[in-house]
Order: C-alpha cells, then sequence, then structure tokens
C-alpha cells in the first residue's frame, strides 16, 4: 500500500473502482460530495432517504453502481451519524470505518471523498486515513482523497 494521494477533484471525478462519501442525519438535502455523487447518479440516494430506507444514520451503507456519470465504477456512501458536533475523533471514527466497509466489499482501488470541517481539514483527513490504513487497509491497493465539493459539469 502506498501513501494516500490527495486529489484536487470533486467526488464525481474521483478515479479507482469506488468513490467512497459520508453522508449525514441531519443534513438535508444531501450537502458536499454526497450531494455531487446523488446528482450524478439520477437522485438514487435522494429518494432511499425520501422512501425512508436510509437516514444517514452513523453505520448505514448504500453502494450504488456508476451509471455512466462517474469516473469511479461504484459509489458507496457510508451514513455519518450528524454533521453538527461532528468531532476530530468521531470523524477519524468515520474514515476508519469507510476504509473497512471498503475493504469488506472487495474494493483494492479506492477515492475517498470529503466536505471540509473545522475538526478535520485536508491535513488532518490525510493523517487520519494514514491510520486507518494502517489498521483497517489490508487489501487496499491504491487510496486517493479529495475535499473538493465543486460540481464538474
Amino acid at each position: 500500500m502506498k501513501q494516500p494521494e490527495q486529489l484536487s477533484l470533486p467526488a464525481d471525478f474521483l478515479p479507482g473502482e469506488s468513490v467512497v462519501a459520508l453522508y449525514f442525519a441531519d443534513q438535508t438535502p444531501l450537502v458536499g460530495p454526497a450531494a455531487v455523487l446523488d446528482w450524478r447518479l439520477d437522485g438514487q440516494l435522494t429518494r432511499l432517504l425520501l422512501d425512508g430506507e436510509v437516514r444517514g444514520h452513523a453505520g448505514e451503507h448504500v453502494m450504488l453502481q456508476n451509471n455512466g456519470k462517474l469516473k469511479a465504477d461504484w459509489a458507496l456512501l457510508i451514513g455519518g451519524g450528524k454533521w453538527h458536533g461532528l468531532s476530530r475523533e468521531t470523524h477519524a471514527s468515520l474514515v476508519k470505518h469507510m476504509l473497512s466497509v471498503a475493504r469488506r466489499a472487495g474494493f483494492r482501488e479506492v477515492s475517498l471523498a470529503f466536505m471540509p470541517h473545522e475538526e478535520a481539514d485536508a491535513g488532518i483527513v490525510q493523517q487520519q486515513i494514514n491510520q486507518a490504513l494502517a489498521a483497517e487497509g489490508g487489501g487496499i491497493d491504491t487510496c486517493h482523497f479529495s475535499c473538493e465539493t465543486v460540481f464538474s459539469i
């Protein structure tokens, strides 16, 4: 496993077998990378939220196949609980969980998409990814990450 590489790309342009992003119970409508992926995937996550099938609780997982509008083959969306009050420690746990779920799903090349947060800027996110890869990254060969939330058209 080589070091995670930071890319200045929005979620829909991140490479790999899967792009992994968080969505939160207290962010409706969706914002950040989850909103970008949802938009590109024709609102599939929004429909699941509106139907009450998912709520954004920590531990939820939604895997959606690329419909030709993403660079990655799959979008793996992970419930993150509540955005407001998110601590650095909780964010680090979410990063570890993201990588664990991606690894268990069989993905070897992943890109993690994050929304900037006061407790987790790009430098902190890189440290959290390094720690998570050491703990949960066995089997992940390539890891990219981005803290960009800009839509690409």
